[in-house]
């Protein structure tokens, strides 16, 4: 007899199948990391056991989950060209200097815990970044908006992974666990705040580099 399938399991495939009818392919190891990460976050906020947590993520719930996910995904330019990509956001050298680093750090995580598929999806990110500042001819760099959200979006996932116990980079023991994940955490804010500048604002940076 088979195994019955898991909560995970199920919705996970509900999950797929409500992002394709919205236009949307997302692998099923995607869609499980992504709903495990939601159940997770929500029994955390509402101080409920995880079980409770399955059971308010009601059928009306998922597809709401699917429909918000949607439109976040949407605004990352899922397969396009991001070097043609229409810059629009104008990001200080200082912030690409933040953003950068961030990335190296993230890298790490991937290199130490052996993910190939995510030391690559960095790699791809850092490069398109290095090729994208060295066209810039002034103080800022023109960069596309759906760059900065897929940054942010692998930085929140280095944290995630960090705080779900993977092993950490060299030179950082576990005392280090929990200001690591935040920094990167802090990290994907910062960028995905300057992704959302509204035209004609002056980007900030979210923190100093190298405080004295």
């Amino acid at each position: 007899m088979s195994p019955r399938p898991t909560w995970l399991h199920t919705r996970s495939t509900e999950l797929r199948a409500a992002l394709l009818d919205l236009g949307l392919t997302i692998t099923d190891t995607d869609a499980h990391t992504i709903l495990d990460d939601k159940l997770t976050e929500y029994a955390t906020l509402m101080r409920v056991t995880r079980q409770t947590a399955q059971n308010d993520f009601t059928d009306e719930r998922l597809i709401a989950f699917a429909q918000s996910l949607a439109r976040s995904l949407s605004d990352e330019a899922p397969g396009a060209d991001l070097i043609e990509f229409e810059r629009t956001i104008s990001m200080p050298v200082a912030a690409v200097g933040l953003t950068t680093a961030a990335l190296a750090e993230a890298l790490k995580v991937a290199h130490i815990n052996l993910d190939d598929k995510e030391a690559v999806a960095g790699l791809s990110l850092l490069s398109t970044l290095g090729m994208i500042t060295a066209d810039a001819n002034d103080s800022v760099v023109p960069t596309p908006r759906p760059l900065l959200l897929r940054i942010a979006r692998y930085l929140d996932g280095a944290a995630a992974s960090i705080t779900d116990g993977a092993n950490l980079p060299d030179g950082l023991d576990d005392t280090h666990r929990r200001q690591f994940a935040d920094i990167l955490a802090q990290d994907a804010d910062g960028i995905r705040a300057l992704a959302n500048t509204e035209d004609g604002d002056t980007p900030t940076l979210w923190r100093t580099p190298n405080p004295r």
